[in-house]
């Protein structure tokens, strides 16, 4: 006698075949967010820039409605990178659980991270305008320039990442990527400085700290960048 549930499943199986092109279509959509991050804080540089050149003679309304403004874009970049970031995890999952693992994902996937990670890097540093985060943030997106095309080599095909230090790398760089732009979006300007005209201590300890995780993230990439060239001369 035939199993009533075997057309069941059959049909369930089917069914989950018709949605194998989610995983693919969440890389995609985070080398989209990756542009978004840099267009929000790029417009927000703008707002800023006209806020900086108000003159005594501009329109109060004017200059508030710009800074509301920067700060929206702030904003708007935060967010971009946050659903680009969740769409890092969505994928996986999604792939795991329709079984859908393909060539052109497993190609896009590492690039669509360092998109992300890239264009964010590339916008703090043109807002916070420092060594500080201008020598971090190009060592980690020389080293993933670097790699992505080192996984293109034979050599590098054949090699899977000889650590989890990359996972550490990545923790860093997230945490320190979001620390630093969320007083951009939700932190008032006016906050930044106290009655005397400094900037308060917890301010001051809060962005050595980010930094200091940003700076952690790079070295993590030049070492894990360097330990998986030694795997591919092995």
């Amino acid at each position: 006698m035939p199993c009533p549930i075997a057309p069941v499943a059959g049909h369930w199986q089917m069914g989950l075949m018709d949605f194998k092109w989610i995983p693919n279509a969440l890389t995609i959509a985070r080398c989209v967010f990756a542009g978004l991050v840099l267009w929000g804080i790029w417009n927000a540089e703008l707002a800023g820039q006209m806020v900086a050149a108000a003159t005594p003679d501009t329109p109060a309304d004017d200059v508030l409605r710009q800074s509301i403004m920067q700060q929206l874009w702030y904003q708007f970049a935060l967010l971009g990178f946050l659903s680009g970031a969740l769409t890092d995890f969505l994928d996986g999952y999604f792939a795991r659980r329709l079984n859908a693992q393909s060539r052109f994902g497993v190609w896009l996937d590492p690039i669509a991270d360092k998109l992300l990670v890239g264009a964010a890097l590339l916008g703090l540093a043109m807002v916070l305008k420092t060594w500080l985060i201008y020598i971090p943030a190009a060592a980690i997106i020389g080293r993933d320039v670097f790699m992505t095309w080192l996984r293109t080599t034979p050599a590098g095909k054949a090699v899977v990442d000889p650590s989890d230090l990359a996972k550490w790398k990545t923790g860093f760089e997230m945490a320190a990527i979001i620390g630093l732009m969320l007083p951009l979006a939700f932190a008032p300007a006016d906050l930044a400085v106290d009655a005397s005209g400094s900037t308060p201590l917890v301010f001051r300890v809060g962005s050595l700290l980010l930094v200091g995780m940003l700076w952690m993230a790079a070295a993590l990439s030049l070492l894990t960048g360097w330990r998986y060239i030694r795997a591919t001369r092995a």
